[in-house]
């Protein structure tokens, strides 16, 4: 399964990241590829792959910049992520970090979810995924 977090960034602009492959961690995957190739059709909002930090993401939550947060894969597409259970490595407490990602007003993971089960049911042409056998 990979992440997905879409936020605010620090320059104020809307950004869905997700590790890169380019290190071997993050398995490549057709599911990732197709949201990452629809989110950028879409042309809304920055698509970056890297790493984000854990201190980006709970300065992010913080901030009330962190918007959604999804897992995803072959078996569930997309999956919600919540919260995060995170031990902090300074004070080796544990801290619980709430993600608002069901009460998003964006739903950008609820639009990739529709966009790939319309493509794979035929209710919209996707250029190259999808073929008519007679």
């Amino acid at each position: 399964m990979n992440i997905f977090m879409y936020w605010k960034n620090e320059q104020g602009e809307e950004e869905l990241i997700t590790p890169p492959l380019s290190d071997g961690l993050i398995l490549p995957g057709i599911t990732r590829k197709s949201l990452i190739e629809i989110a950028k059709s879409w042309n809304k909002f920055k698509v970056t792959e890297r790493y984000p930090t854990m201190e980006e993401i709970k300065r992010g939550i913080e901030e009330k910049r962190v918007i959604e947060m999804f897992g995803a894969g072959t078996a569930c597409v997309v999956c919600p992520v919540a919260k995060i259970l995170y031990k902090n490595q300074k004070t080796q407490l544990h801290e619980e970090l709430l993600i608002p990602t069901l009460e998003s007003k964006h739903k950008i993971m609820q639009r990739l979810y529709d966009t790939i089960n319309d493509i794979q049911y035929g209710k919209i042409e996707w250029p190259g995924w999808t073929r008519i056998v007679a």
